[in-house]
């Protein structure tokens, strides 16, 4: 995600009258000079939402959720296009489940997908859904997941790195994640920050000369990717609950991590993303492992046909 070529929008499955996520897309869009490729799904055998009458007249009550639909699109993507955006929508006749949203992005070579965070029912933020945890699982690339509220692109990014995980002779992850940001930091106009968390609770991690050579690594490094002094931040605790505290006390714009690199769950997220994202309290970048595309590959191979 170096150098994003193809940027897709997964449109949420109401026509909400405003999409914080496809305000950020575009905006991206026009930042990055890209174009910009929106896809609403339609279930075309569904016809849950329509209640008990849909039972009766399934055939126009699916026709009348596929018009609504193309005119939701067609009137956003004329909306973005007025705004010196490039826009390519698409009505997909799919259910809207995490394989197929896979298999879109796959089947269409996409470089980056922007999602809406949801509101989370018996909470005041929002958050992602089961469908985000399992599509962010599967996703062949980089999500980045849009926080409700005022569009901007602009303002502050915060890269999480782990030194502990850099330390692992051929360790690669740091690297995609800080040039990622950087380069969308670059892009948009907006300061970039880097974190990093010394677990000290971790066995083998209380020794204080342990400490100073990770922060020294953390110093080297953050100095290879021209972060300047002020915007280095390396602090003790557990890396999940850290990063949400600092994330509350300041005002960042959007959260750059890394997803599948450390920490492995059966989910393939891992521990410390998984604790960041359900609580960060701002837009979140997943960056995906170098390879995990190839990891996916055959998964995705039977159902993007």
């Amino acid at each position: 995600m170096i150098r994003p070529l193809r940027l897709l929008f997964l449109a949420p499955f109401s026509q909400a009258a405003h999409c914080p996520g496809l305000e950020y897309a575009g905006g991206l869009a026009r930042a990055l000079g890209r174009p910009l490729h929106i896809a609403a799904f339609t279930d075309p055998h569904g016809v849950e939402s329509a209640g008990p009458a849909g039972a009766e007249c399934p055939n126009v009550v699916r026709q009348s959720a596929l018009a609504q639909r193309q005119k939701w699109l067609k009137d956003e993507s004329a909306r973005l296009q007025e705004k010196g955006v490039e826009v390519h929508p698409e009505v997909v006749r799919a259910s809207s489940s995490a394989a197929e949203f896979a298999a879109y992005a796959h089947r269409i070579e996409a470089d980056l997908v922007i999602k809406d965070m949801q509101a989370r029912p018996g909470l005041a933020h929002c958050g992602l859904l089961p469908q985000d945890w399992e599509f962010l699982s599967v996703s062949p690339v980089s999500v980045l997941y849009v926080q409700p509220g005022p569009m901007q692109i602009r303002g502050k990014f915060l890269a999480a790195i782990d030194m502990e995980f850099q330390a692992k002779e051929g360790d690669s992850d740091n690297h995609a994640i800080i040039e990622a940001a950087r380069h969308l930091a670059s892009t948009c106009g907006a300061a970039l920050h880097v974190i990093s968390v010394y677990d000290s609770d971790a066995p083998g991690q209380g020794d204080l000369s342990r400490y100073d050579a990770r922060k020294q690594d953390f110093e080297d490094f953050a100095l290879q990717h021209g972060i300047a002094r002020e915007h280095r931040h390396f602090i003790p605790g557990a890396p999940a609950n850290a990063i949400c505290a600092y994330l509350q006390r300041s005002a960042y714009n959007l959260l750059v991590i890394g997803v599948a690199n450390h920490h492995l769950m059966p989910s393939g997220i891992g521990l410390t993303a998984e604790g960041i994202l359900e609580n960060a309290g701002c837009s979140v970048l997943a960056i995906k492992a170098p390879g995990f595309g190839e990891q996916r590959k055959e998964m995705l191979r039977d159902i993007a046909v």
